[in-house]
């Protein structure tokens, strides 16, 4: 799930820097939740400081016309996953969370060029304006991939309660592994619910529902994203 997050905090940031050429949008974040913060790894993956996210800026673009064009936005710019992925981890490698050394070394790269007139096209035909790309990126897609992260760990301690109980009817000890990865996937799955909630606070339930009607297409597209940028990650900038 950690992973998942970082994959997505990357791809967010080079989708923006997309938006106009030689001009790195800056990246922004979810204000902070106390319960995803919580689950930090050991090595926290740090992205550039952001801005704090304008609420009153983005709710009204929290509409089924601009999130079904947000979504033409996302799967036109699957094209570009394995560049977007190899330009952001080879700028977070020179420029570390420094902001101005990471837009640096993203204008830097020859490969944004190609993202950049990818974003282009895929704004033409999603109909949206680059601000309005630019703001739903912080808020919508951000949500839908921590979304789509939680409810993959939903899945996997779906699994692990199967096998644990499978084994109690069987009057045997579950295994140690299997106790244990149920604790863990069930601390995730409970962060689903914090997300939702906190999401619902700031936009209204109204907006959460529209969210939520949209989760199936956007995990879809969420899950394009990571298998083409696990394949990015493998390889060498």
């Amino acid at each position: 799930m950690k992973s998942q997050s970082k994959i997505a905090c990357v791809f967010v940031l080079l989708c923006l820097a997309g938006c106009k050429k030689g001009e790195v949008a800056k990246p922004a974040v979810l204000p902070a939740s106390p319960v995803l913060a919580a689950a930090k790894p050991a090595a926290p993956f740090s992205m550039p400081a952001a801005a704090p996210v304008d609420v009153a800026a983005v709710k009204p673009l929290l509409t089924e016309d601009k999130l079904s064009r947000f979504a033409v936005y996302q799967r036109e710019m699957l094209g570009v996953t394995s560049e977007t992925m190899g330009v952001g981890m080879q700028a977070f490698a020179k420029g570390g969370t420094d902001q101005q050394k990471f837009q640096g070394a993203m204008a830097a790269d020859s490969r944004t060029a190609k993202i950049a007139d990818a974003s282009k096209a895929a704004l033409e035909k999603s109909g949206l304006t680059p601000d309005e790309m630019s703001k739903l990126s912080h808020v919508a897609m951000r949500y839908f991939a921590h979304a789509y992260a939680l409810s993959e760990a939903a899945k996997k301690l779906d699994g692990y309660r199967k096998k644990i109980d499978e084994a109690k009817n069987n009057g045997k000890q579950p295994g140690v592994v299997d106790v244990a990865m149920e604790k863990a996937y069930s601390g995730q799955a409970a962060q689903l619910e914090v997300l939702r909630k906190e999401f619902a606070t700031q936009y209204g339930p109204e907006a959460l529902a529209l969210m939520q009607k949209h989760e199936p297409e956007f995990f879809a597209i969420n899950q394009k994203m990571m298998g083409a940028a696990m394949g990015a990650m493998m390889k060498k900038p």
